[in-house]
C-alpha cells in the first residue's frame, strides 16, 4: 500500500480546494492508495457546503474583514476557517471499506493523535438530526459547528472537529476542521441575518463547539496539532485501512 501524507502549509480558499481535488485525482489514477494532507488558510476563509448558496453570506461584511469565500466539493454547512487545522483524506471505497468506515476510522485516528496533549476529548456516541437541523429557518441552519454527527470528536459534548465527505466514482474525499481557537465564531458576523439571529448563532457556536486545549486550558497552535497528527501517521493509516 502506497501512502502519501504531509502538512501543506497555508493557502487561500480556492487553492486549498484545488489541492484537495488534485490529491483525489492522484489516488484515482493510481499514484498512491491513500492521500492525507493537513493545512491552514491564508487569508481566513468561509467554506460553503457543496449545495449551500453563497447568498447565505454577507459579501460586504466578508470583504471588510478580509475573509475569503470558497465552495467545498463536500456537503454540509458553512465553516469559517480561522484559527484551526484542516485535514483531507482520500481513498478508494469498496464492500469492506465503506465511506462510513472511513469517516469513523479517520476520527478515531485524529482522536488518538491529539488526546496525548489535548484534554477532555472523546468520540461522540450520538448525533444531531442533520437533515432537520440544516432545514431549520434562520441562522442556525447555516453553520456546521452548531451540530455534530456520531463518532465526531467532542469535548464535554461540544464539537471540536467537524468533517464532511463526498463519494466520487468509488472514491471518498473527506476533509474536516480541527478547532484550535475561537475565530470560527466570527461566522455569526458575516452571515445574512438580523442582529438578533447573529446573537443567537454566536451564542450557539459558543455552546456547541470547543477548541483544543492542553493542561490548564493552554492553547494548542495549529502547527503543534499538525505535528501530533502526522507523528507515525503513515503506519497508523496502513494499520487502519489496509483491509
Amino acid at each position: 500500500m502506497i501512502i502519501t501524507s504531509h502538512h501543506d502549509g497555508a493557502w487561500d480558499g480556492a487553492r486549498n480546494m484545488e489541492r484537495d481535488l488534485a490529491m483525489l485525482h492522484s489516488v484515482q489514477h493510481g499514484a498512491y492508495d491513500i492521500g492525507f494532507r493537513s493545512y491552514t488558510w491564508d487569508p481566513w476563509c468561509v467554506s460553503l457546503g457543496r449545495n449551500q448558496p453563497s447568498s447565505a453570506l454577507d459579501e460586504e461584511r466578508c470583504e471588510s474583514r478580509g475573509i475569503d469565500v470558497v465552495q467545498r466539493p463536500t456537503g454540509g454547512r458553512a465553516v469559517l476557517h480561522a484559527d484551526e487545522l484542516t485535514y483531507c483524506i482520500v481513498m478508494r471505497i469498496d464492500a469492506t471499506r465503506s465511506a462510513s468506515f472511513v469517516y469513523q476510522q479517520t476520527h478515531e485516528l485524529i482522536f488518538t493523535a491529539l488526546q496525548s496533549m489535548a484534554e477532555g476529548l472523546s468520540l461522540s456516541t450520538d448525533s444531531t438530526d442533520l437533515r432537520t437541523h440544516y432545514a431549520s429557518s434562520g441562522a442556525l441552519g447555516q453553520a456546521c459547528f452548531t451540530s455534530h454527527a456520531r463518532s465526531e470528536i467532542v469535548c464535554g459534548g461540544r464539537k471540536v472537529v467537524g468533517s464532511a465527505q463526498r463519494i466520487i466514482s468509488g472514491y471518498v474525499l473527506q476533509h474536516g476542521s480541527i478547532l484550535c481557537g475561537s475565530g470560527h465564531e466570527m461566522l455569526a458576523d458575516i452571515i445574512v441575518a438580523t442582529d438578533a439571529e447573529r446573537d443567537i448563532l454566536r451564542t450557539e457556536l459558543q455552546h456547541a463547539s470547543a477548541t483544543l486545549a492542553g493542561p490548564d486550558n493552554s492553547y494548542i497552535a495549529p502547527s503543534v496539532a499538525a505535528n501530533l497528527l502526522h507523528h507515525g501517521l503513515d503506519e497508523e493509516l496502513r494499520r487502519r485501512f489496509a483491509l
